[in-house]
């Protein structure tokens, strides 16, 4: 490589770099309109979904009773579904930081983190809200119910798009259990259906000389104009299938597990954590410690970006475990490296080819750490604990980043530094035969 190109990525991978670290650490305003609004951009590290422990999160507590038509016998099994209908609602709609238990007083108690802001705290507002009765009526008071909640066997939200106008429709799609399809088909057919929810009434349907086609109703109404609207919708349809009668007694938001500036701190502590790592590089190596420096700065970047586009992913205390043994590890690489061409040149080798034979005698040894790291990460992706899972995530991401980084970046920008001494080991700290011997 010679001395004009390998000057030439040096200054593109700068400008990469910065780029990187902007997107990864800077919210900004963008300074164009976009369909004549003003938007905003927010970085990586805000874009993190973080765990209850970490950032704040809700509380919702419901008083759980049987239905007035149902026998208490089998209330272990009905708590045990209504449970899981709750978690399948929220962690459909991108909460995966969620914990639902319940008590002996028959009370259900549901934690949600990974909260963003206020806009989220009002989203589950609506999301998990007190339960509403749901009714098929031909009367609007709902006097003449012909089915409920029991009688649906799903609930789905959906779209379509019209042709002619271009306009896309948004609606929900009811169907009703089979066994019900008879019975539903002649108590609806040439009447007006009402879908009442609580004493509101939602939806009217006519079904003028016709019948609920294979038992399915969509439900449109001008309340339904995009589609997390539908959803909200079908949620609360949801909400009053449950096995158990809710009746929310608590609402309220709740400081981390671990004090309210607990993300500051982890931040701080973060910080302080790479300057020292830096300063090692830099004082051990002089300009490969620049380089590994500039290598750990893509490392953090890309895996950053990855951990906030994975919706899976939410970062608690063991995701934090989890991000600093990443970081470790991927020093533990460069150091390596370093090491294997700092004992080559000492065997009396030139630079160039003591740092070339580093590359290839270190791949075996990268491979390895980062293959054991993957199969750790994979295995604690099958664990019930949450921070567990959070771990397993971070080590899945960032071994893959790491073996990138290490493997592919760092040996190319070293190669692009040797244009520009392939003779001066001592630039790196590297003195033949022990450090003490010119």
């Amino acid at each position: 490589m010679t001395k004009k190109r390998s000057k030439s990525l040096f200054v593109l991978f700068t400008i990469i770099l910065v780029v990187c670290l902007i997107a990864t650490f800077v919210n900004f305003d963008y300074p164009f309109l976009i369909k004549g609004k003003n938007y905003s951009y927010k970085n990586f590290v805000s874009s993190l979904k973080l765990g209850e422990d970490i950032d704040s999160g809700v509380r919702v507590v419901y008083d759980a009773s049987v239905p007035d038509d149902e026998s208490s016998e089998n209330y272990d099994k009905m708590e045990k579904n209504t449970i899981s209908e709750l978690y399948s609602i929220v962690r459909e709609e991108g909460y995966k930081d969620v914990t639902i238990v319940s008590t002996k007083d028959k009370s259900i108690i549901v934690t949600i983190g990974n909260l963003s802001g206020k806009d989220d705290e009002n989203e589950i507002v609506s999301l998990i809200g007190n339960p509403t009765e749901l009714v098929f009526s031909t009367s609007q008071d709902g006097s003449n119910p012909f089915a409920t909640a029991k009688h649906i066997k799903s609930v789905e939200a959906k779209e379509y798009a019209d042709q002619q106008t271009g306009i896309t429709h948004y609606f929900v799609q009811v169907q009703f259990k089979k066994e019900f399809v008879k019975d539903v088909n002649t108590a609806s057919k040439d009447k007006t259906v009402y879908m009442l929810l609580g004493s509101q009434t939602f939806a009217q349907l006519d079904y003028d000389g016709g019948s609920i086609t294979e038992g399915i109703i969509q439900l449109q109404s001008e309340n339904i104009t995009t589609m997390q609207e539908a959803r909200t919708c079908a949620n609360q349809i949801k909400m009053g299938m449950f096995d158990l009668d809710l009746t929310r007694t608590d609402f309220a938001t709740i400081t981390p597990t671990y004090g309210s500036h607990t993300a500051i701190l982890l931040a701080v502590v973060g910080i302080l954590f790479i300057i020292a790592i830096f300063a090692y590089l830099i004082v051990k190596y002089r300009h490969l410690g620049w380089i590994a420096c500039a290598n750990l700065l893509f490392f953090i970047c890309i895996s950053l970006f990855f951990l906030q586009s994975i919706p899976l992913v939410h970062i608690n205390l063991g995701g934090v475990f989890g991000l600093a043994l990443a970081m470790i590890l991927a020093t533990d690489g460069l150091i390596m490296f370093n090491e294997k061409a700092k004992e080559n040149y000492q065997s009396d080798i030139k630079f160039h080819i003591a740092v070339k034979t580093a590359q290839k005698s270190t791949i075996a040894r990268t491979l390895i750490n980062c293959g054991l790291s993957l199969v750790v990460g994979f295995v604690c992706l099958f664990m019930p604990n949450m921070a567990i899972q959070s771990f397993g995530w971070v080590m899945l991401v960032t071994s893959i980043v790491s073996l990138f980084t290490n493997q592919a970046l760092y040996r190319l920008f070293v190669n692009m530094y040797l244009p520009f001494n392939n003779t001066k080991g001592e630039k790196c700290n590297f003195h033949k035969g022990g450090k003490n011997v010119k």
